[in-house]
């Protein structure tokens, strides 16, 4: 069985409109073209794969949204319903920039098997949530009522060097 084996990309800045006091900020659909037609995003318009709406606030990052697009990114991550779950997280007024993380092929090739991308998407939301209870999506939000302390959703904390022999171990 060959693996697909898929790259990360971003951190992308989204042009938005931001006020010149209080902390709202808005991304209008007007702003898809002109974050395509950046250096970093454009090569990846066509490609297909999973994204995720993120605001980066100081040097960390914090899910709010992660996607799969089965067409391509550019026709599936600004809709207008995609752009209403940016929007409402931009409202509450939450600190940061917002910008996309991409998962995709790399060099020219852009399809993945559409039952990989849903995979891949399940397991980046079931991350996600983890990370930020409050992510937007929908389904498969629920967060799994065990952990592994040192391997997966075990807490903070450092982590036992058997934990991490084992992470090796299964490749985690």
């Amino acid at each position: 069985m060959k693996n697909t084996i898929l790259e990360v990309y971003g951190p992308i800045e989204i042009p938005h409109n931001g006020q010149k006091t209080g902390s709202t900020k808005r991304i209008d659909r007007a702003f898809a073209k002109e974050f395509w037609a950046q250096n970093d995003a454009g090569p990846l318009a066509k490609k297909q794969g999973c994204y995720i709406f993120a605001l980066r606030a100081g040097k960390g990052f914090t899910p709010w949204y992660v996607g799969k697009a089965g067409k391509s990114f550019e026709q599936e991550c600004f809709t207008d319903h995609k752009i209403r779950h940016y929007n409402d997280v931009l409202w509450l007024g939450k600190k940061g920039k917002p910008i996309m993380f991409f998962v995709a092929q790399s060099g020219s090739k852009n399809k993945i098997p559409a039952g990989i991308i849903k995979e891949m998407e399940d397991y980046l939301i079931q991350s996600a949530v983890y990370k930020n209870p409050d992510l937007c999506n929908i389904r498969q939000t629920k967060i799994p009522e065990w952990g592994v302390a040192g391997v997966v959703r075990g807490g903070k904390g450092r982590r036992a060097m058997v934990a991490q022999t084992f992470k090796t171990m299964m490749g985690i």
